[in-house]
């Protein structure tokens, strides 16, 4: 256990990981973005695809956000006949709200002179916090 302490201190010290370990990190991610990037493009041209920029020029691509909110909007909505079906709607709606419950007790800082926090409470992240676990 001492020898692997030993290592990652040494490693981890600035003198050795900012010159030797710090660009390579940086490298490897930059290739991975550009690995990425350059994988999507290869696909999209095997699979003649074309992207909404080309096709709508004129309007910069945004007719393809309105495109997909119409999809959403009118997607079949497929409940299975042995689920309960209140649940199966409600479950997602609920899991949002616990999640962003959180949000509504650490101010935002102001706004014309307006606060902006849902909850007024003393104890904020206490509160926050609280709500996470």
């Amino acid at each position: 256990m001492e020898v692997i302490n030993l290592i990652l201190s040494l490693l981890l010290h600035p003198s050795i990981f900012v010159p030797l370990i710090f660009p390579g990190l940086i490298t490897i991610l930059v290739v991975i973005i550009l690995l990425i990037w350059a994988e999507r493009k290869i696909a999209a041209k095997i699979q003649m695809r074309i992207g909404p920029l080309y096709v709508t020029r004129r309007f910069g691509g945004v007719l393809q956000l309105l495109a997909d909110l119409l999809r959403y909007m009118f997607a079949e909505l497929i409940i299975s006949k042995d689920s309960d079906k209140l649940m199966f709607i409600a479950s997602p709606i609920i899991a949002l709200t616990v999640t962003l419950l959180p949000l509504a007790v650490i101010p935002a800082g102001s706004l014309l002179g307006i606060e902006l926090i849902a909850l007024r409470t003393s104890i904020g992240l206490l509160a926050a916090l609280t709500l996470l676990s």
